[in-house]
């Protein structure tokens, strides 16, 4: 049963990989939306696809500790350095976001979630919005890496002598 179900994790989490870090404010969209309609049709279409989305949302976040492998060590060259500066606003950001996050959830879901609920929920989205700051500095990063490669090539390249007239 235990092997079973990580590969459904790990299944449910490949399903995540083609939204990335678009995914929690996507799902919190679909339950605002949700809560926000008027059709009963609507509302249950939005609110099945942003349950579809946070199940999703729960792999990816789980995966690491079920599969330690799933996310291999960056190499120590690679890593960025957390200042305090930078932790207060990666912690400002998380907030931002976490309060987006919950705001939106918190429409969807209405009256069901008391509001002594909604602490929890803010933990829990600002968890899922300090992943995500992960993921958009990890791409910025391979970003900076990939023009730092193509700028390199192009002032390596060999001189075009196609066009050079001999004197």
């Amino acid at each position: 049963m235990g092997e079973a179900f990580r590969a459904l994790i790990r299944w449910l989490a490949a399903l995540h990989a083609p939204l990335g870090h678009w995914a929690p404010l996507a799902t919190s969209g679909l339950f605002a939306a949700s809560g926000l309609s008027h059709s009963a049709f609507l509302r249950m279409i939005a609110y099945g696809s942003a349950l579809a989305l946070a199940i999703l949302i729960a792999a990816d976040v789980a995966r690491p500790f079920i599969d330690a492998q799933s996310f291999p060590d960056r190499p120590v060259y690679r890593r960025a350095v957390l200042t305090l500066p930078m932790l207060a606003v990666r912690l400002l950001l998380t907030g931002i976001l976490g309060g987006i996050y919950t705001f939106l959830v918190f429409i969807g879901v209405g009256l069901w979630a008391p509001f002594i609920l909604l602490p929890f929920l803010f933990v829990i989205c600002s968890l899922i919005a300090w992943r995500n700051l992960d993921l958009w500095y990890e791409q910025g990063a391979e970003f900076e890496e990939e023009l730092a490669e193509a700028e390199h090539r192009q002032h390596s390249a060999p001189p075009n002598v196609l066009g050079q007239h001999n004197h």
